[in-house]
């Protein structure tokens, strides 16, 4: 059944302490988030109230409710509509912190500052900005993919004109994937876009082929998008240094042209063979590991991957990801982690049979098909985290599960950007469909049995 998003908007603004008090709102797949100017008018155990709101939590100064993948947009689009907010930094990771309320002191400020400003947080938000922006082509490019990989190999095994054009199709993001990695990698870091476009296409230029430096041939595309955060890091570094150094109109030509001669040289002589290096490094050591560490590689891969979801870290590992994929030609970590989900999903099925909280069941019950689905917020906040036993239980069963995948070596046809049963379009091969439906299936029964075991703490009725 549609949310109310009528209902949801009166009840969050009652909440959040009507629409004066909001300062910025915006959402990203799964969750409405706002900050505000006065936290003291902010009622949490309301805005956990209000209806069709799955799950509600607060990171850095940002206010976030769960309320589903289809429903975030047209609520926030339903505030928009009545309000001008501004927008607000989506990672969700990290936020400057918010104004002091009246009374706040100023010690009291420096301390939130000091805990919402850690570097590890500021690494995974400028991360998070570059890549999220990107998921929606990797889901659509990658299904592509990934059904036409099925398809060449069945029913149209004898037709290339039409597996080569959906292979197009499904290669649209990738194909300019470096230089889009290298607008908002530029952007992120303080420089300017174009300059990390420009950066991208000196790394990856053909033309390279049939240059020498040092006496050393250059290879286009070495390094992949670790080269390209590498180069548009220092870029703009060196961008912002000029361009406080050199007054006047003669600025706006020297500093571009400067900037580019300089950086190009240094990322072909320097920074473009170290992210070689350590590209090369990253697919040897994932393969070593995977392959001498098998189950146990996996049940720690696949058992931890919640809590980084939990901490808003998993971030830092999409360009992992996106590197295998360029060095590997698949994917092999990426079916592992997938597997937290379909712990959580047997857990929040242990939880909907075992509850007698009414509105606990229907949380679960509308959490349970985006789980299924790959998204697993709605069961994190708004199910196994709150009760605690069913998100170790959950962690168990991911675990179970990844130690069968590494075990397999399965593979996905794609970096990242869909997971539950959807990847199953996007695998290398049948073995790798198989054997994770096979890791799926023990990773929901490990999520399942274990909190049915350990049980939880069952909420009365009185207090939904």
């Amino acid at each position: 059944m549609p949310a109310d998003l009528k209902a949801m908007y009166e009840g969050i603004l009652a909440a959040a302490g009507g629409a004066e008090n909001i300062t910025t709102l915006g959402c990203c797949m799964t969750r409405l988030r706002f900050t505000v100017k006065d936290e003291a008018l902010v009622d949490p155990d309301a805005l956990r109230r209000v209806k069709d709101v799955a799950g509600y939590f607060y990171s850095g100064s940002q206010h976030q409710l769960i309320v589903g993948p289809s429903t975030a947009n047209k609520l926030a689009a339903y505030f928009n509509e009545r309000h001008a907010f501004a927008p607000l930094n989506l990672s969700g990771v990290y936020m400057p912190a918010p104004e002091p309320s009246v009374g706040e002191t100023k010690e009291n400020k420096a301390a939130v500052r000091k805990k919402y400003s850690s570097r590890l947080s500021r690494v995974c938000a400028i991360i998070g900005n570059i890549f999220l922006p990107l998921i929606p082509a990797y889901i659509g490019c990658g299904l592509i993919l990934g059904i036409n990989n099925i398809l060449s190999k069945t029913l149209l095994a004898g037709d290339p004109n039409t597996t080569g054009l959906l292979a197009v199709f499904g290669n649209g993001i990738f194909f300019y994937l470096n230089a889009i990695v290298g607008y908002n990698a530029n952007k992120e870091f303080g420089g300017t876009p174009s300059l990390g476009v420009a950066f991208a296409g000196i790394l990856n230029m053909a033309a390279l082929a049939d240059v020498t430096l040092f006496g050393n041939a250059l290879v286009p595309g070495k390094g992949g998008v670790i080269a390209v955060l590498l180069v548009c890091w220092a870029g703009s570094w060196f961008e912002k240094f000029l361009r406080a150094r050199i007054k006047g109109s003669a600025e706006m030509f020297i500093t571009p042209t400067v900037t580019i001669l300089a950086v190009g040289f240094v990322s072909l002589a320097l920074i473009q063979p170290l992210a070689g290096w350590l590209s090369d490094q990253l697919a040897v050591q994932t393969q070593n590991a995977l392959k001498h560490g098998g189950v146990l590689a996996g049940a720690v891969l696949g058992g931890t991957f919640l809590p980084l979801v939990m901490l808003g870290i998993h971030q830092s590992l999409v360009p992992i990801h996106q590197q295998l994929m360029n060095t590997l030609g698949g994917n092999p970590l990426f079916p592992i982690l997938c597997m937290a989900g379909a712990g959580q999903v047997g857990a929040g099925l242990a939880v909907l049979w075992k509850t007698k909280n009414t509105r606990l069941k229907t949380i679960v019950k509308n959490a349970l098909p985006v789980g299924v689905l790959g998204i697993g917020e709605p069961l994190i906040y708004g199910v196994t985290l709150p009760l605690f036993k069913p998100f170790i239980g959950a962690c168990v069963g991911a675990a179970l599960g990844g130690a069968v995948i590494a075990a397999a070596h399965v593979t996905a046809a794609i970096p990242f950007g869909v997971s539950g049963v959807v990847l199953f379009l996007a695998l290398s091969n049948l073995h790798s469909v198989l054997f994770y439906a096979l890791g799926f299936a023990v990773a929901m029964a490990g999520g399942f049995v274990c909190t049915w075991k350990m049980g939880f703490d069952d909420p009365p009725n009185e207090e939904a």
